[in-house]
């Protein structure tokens, strides 16, 4: 595979994590319908949750995908096709990173609300 296959490739979760923040952003008042949104049993409590638990999720999803956008662009120039695996696993570990922090966050905020 050519180099800037590999950079197409290693850009598409981060890409993915900005796309998903900015609809999270755009679509977090619409708790009426709550088709699309960042969920779990915190989040659907009420109105106000809702909205806190997208915007939430939209910058650290935002902040998250514009990081590893930069970094696998570096780390790619640096060492080259052979840092692929690293850079899959990386945007991998900062995924399951930033569900996990949005999580701990909307639990501890909420968790002691009715």
């Amino acid at each position: 595979m050519g180099f800037w296959i590999y950079i197409l490739i290693s850009e598409l979760i981060p890409l993915g994590l900005f796309i998903i923040g900015g609809l999270y952003e755009s679509n977090s008042t619409k708790y009426e319908s709550m088709k699309f949104g960042y969920k779990n049993e915190y989040s659907m409590k009420d109105k106000i949750s809702w909205e806190y638990s997208n915007k939430l999720a939209a910058k650290i999803f935002g902040s998250i995908g514009s990081l590893l956008f930069v970094i696998n662009v570096i780390v790619l120039f640096i060492f080259g096709e052979n840092s692929f695996t690293f850079i899959l696993l990386l945007n991998l570990f900062m995924v399951i990173l930033s569900k996990m922090m949005i999580d701990n966050i909307i639990k501890k905020k909420f968790s002691n609300k009715s």
